[in-house]
């Protein structure tokens, strides 16, 4: 268990502590979910390709409520035997529900499970879930408890996940790590004729050789420059555009490492760093610099670190290229609250981690980008990431 027991013990305390006050009784967190994840350290298993119902899925999840112990609602196929070894060892490893489904146990009526297991929570009336609930799971909880108010969670669990111990900053370094060590290996692997979709592939192959479970998004790569065929400007992050003489490789990857996710950003001149293409990349290093040295806690909201990065770019000429957020939270998800965009106005505060992500995307000429983690510290931000930041020049 990378986080011990007694964190998540913690986590649990403190939400149920939260709940009167939040106008809740008790908590129910659907599984597989990052916020079932980071109450009770389950880590989310890779997805299917497509979607992956079993019987019982839609209330699969821990019922929380306060002065009692978790319980677990856990389909018998697929997560019983996850969720049984995520808890071995800890406080909780007794109390999990498994939903028959007729196979090697009594065929049992998901609704009548939570229906005991709600009446065993002291019949809550008014139950918080979470941000990502299911729909289906929530017409299960009314067909078990008949008036029973349901409320958005997602709010309250956000909040707690912002500021990250040293726990989560510890698996988030190796994230970090693992992503760095991947993008290494992948560049004395670029040639002319490979392809964005052959980079993307070798990256994720590399992932899995150095540790990660898996990318924490799908890796996105983008071929472009003044005499590059086929410019992917059309939001495709990877494609069959190959490395030709004079191109900008511009990546974006990241890994998840523990349950926990990085995410990266350099960009490669091939053949030679054209002078108008170098000027985008200075623009780019100073607006992230500018934006790390402003991440001190208590100092800036998420919107004005925004501003102070964007004044940057847009003071060299090139705001009408920088078309997107200059960042957003990072930690179990890839994308977390607070967001570094206009319309947030949180108070950054030490302990909360963002991707800090410049770019600049002129059609007819290039994409180029910058991307690392930093965290918030009272002296400005903290990179967890060590890659050179210096202009990459290959070919």
């Amino acid at each position: 268990m990378p986080i011990p027991h007694g964190v998540h013990q913690q986590r649990v305390d403190d939400v149920n502590a939260q709940l009167g006050a939040a106008g809740m009784d008790a908590l129910f967190v659907q599984g597989p979910s990052s916020d079932l994840q980071y109450l009770l350290g389950i880590t989310r298993e890779p997805h299917n390709p497509t979607d992956d119902n079993k019987y019982g899925d839609a209330i699969y999840g821990a019922l929380l409520a306060p002065g009692r112990a978790p319980a677990l609602l856990v389909p018998r196929m697929g997560a019983a035997a996850h969720v049984a070894s995520a808890l071995a060892g800890s406080p909780w490893q007794d109390c999990i529900t498994v939903i028959g489904d007729g196979v090697l146990s009594q065929l049992e009526d998901p609704v009548a499970v939570t229906r005991r297991a709600l009446a065993a929570a002291g019949n809550p009336r008014r139950l918080g879930v979470i941000a990502r609930q299911w729909a289906r799971g929530m017409f299960s909880l009314q067909a078990a408890a008949p008036g029973i108010e349901l409320s958005d969670a997602g709010p309250l669990l956000a909040k707690m996940r912002m500021i990250k111990d040293e726990h989560e900053i510890a698996l988030m370094r190796r994230a970090a790590a693992v992503t760095e060590r991947a993008f290494a290996a992948v560049l004395p692997q670029l040639d002319l004729g490979v392809t964005a979709q052959e980079i993307a592939q070798e990256i994720d192959r590399l992932f899995l050789r150095f540790g990660a479970t898996g990318p924490s998004f799908h890796t996105g790569i983008r071929i472009t420059g003044p005499s590059v065929v086929d410019l992917p400007f059309a939001g495709r992050k990877v494609g069959d555009t190959p490395i030709q003489p004079g191109c900008v490789i511009s990546f974006d990857l990241g890994a998840v490492v523990d349950g926990y996710a990085s995410d990266f950003g350099r960009t490669v001149f091939w053949g030679e760093a054209r002078p108008d293409i170098v000027r985008l990349h200075d623009a780019i290093m100073a607006s992230q610099a500018a934006a790390i040295l402003a991440m001190r806690s208590g100092q800036i909201t998420a919107a004005g670190l925004n501003g102070v990065a964007r004044r940057v770019i847009e003071e060299a000429g090139f705001g009408d290229g920088f078309t997107h957020r200059l960042g957003h939270g990072i930690g179990i998800d890839v994308h977390e609250e607070p967001f570094l965009f206009p319309g947030d106005d949180t108070t950054l505060e030490s302990g909360m981690c963002f991707t800090v992500e410049p770019s600049i995307r002129l059609p007819g000429l290039a994409g180029v980008r910058v991307e690392d983690v930093v965290m918030v510290t009272p002296k400005g931000g903290d990179s967890l990431h060590s890659f050179s930041r210096e202009l990459l020049v290959m070919g």
